[in-house]
């Protein structure tokens, strides 16, 4: 259930197409690209639809250009990501277990990753719809559908604030009828973080699944 998981954190992009209105997503990938870095708070909902459940978490995120993150949930499950220029590892401590993956995993078109930080290329991969655009709350809401099959994100709903140019909640349903909720409740951007943050020391006796060749 955890790996499922984190493959959802990594199943993430979207795509401005002409018949769109492209200028609000291009206004926010504009904003996140002039960061010299951010820190955000999230509350996430996970829905499993065979069991009729939602698992309900809190986490932040705070990200360096161009491949330092360190993204972390907390209770009921605690889970922590953490990306750097060497490596990627997935670390889930109630279960003293790390999975360590390349930073070519970022690279991929479907990282939601890249989409929160600004560094998805957004061209080629969803149509899009424009669903409602609402002046009063300055928000717009868009739906995407992947070009290319993927059973970890069937379709996605971005919601964007129009005033301050950020992503303010996420939406991926996939295949089975999961939906994985991400909604943002603060965001501080350009302020003062280290790059040391973004190095995981693991406890001693912790078992490791190491996939950075695969």
């Amino acid at each position: 259930m955890k790996k499922i998981l984190f493959t959802c954190i990594f199943s993430l992009c979207f795509l401005f197409p002409a018949f769109a209105d492209v200028s609000l997503l291009h206004n926010v990938e504009q904003s996140y690209q002039s960061m010299k870095n951010f820190k955000a708070e999230f509350n996430q909902e996970l829905f499993h639809r065979e069991s009729n459940t939602t698992q309900k978490r809190t986490g932040s995120i705070e990200f360096m250009p161009s491949t330092y993150i360190f993204w972390e949930t907390k209770a009921p499950d605690r889970e922590l990501i953490v990306c750097n220029e060497k490596e990627v590892w997935n670390y889930l401590p109630d279960e003293e277990l790390a999975y360590r993956y390349s930073p070519k995993v970022l690279e991929t078109s479907h990282a939601i990753l890249n989409v929160i930080t600004g560094q998805a290329k957004l061209e080629d991969n969803f149509e899009m719809e424009l669903l409602s655009k609402d002046d009063s709350t300055h928000t717009a809401e868009f739906i995407l559908y992947p070009i290319e099959a993927n059973p970890q994100m069937v379709e996605v709903t971005l919601t964007i604030n129009t005033t301050d140019n950020r992503i303010q909640k996420i939406i991926v349903l996939d295949f089975f009828g999961n939906l994985n909720t991400i909604e943002f409740t603060k965001f501080h951007a350009n302020i003062s973080l280290d790059k040391k943050n973004f190095t995981l020391k693991l406890p001693q006796g912790i078992e490791i699944e190491d996939h950075f060749n695969d």
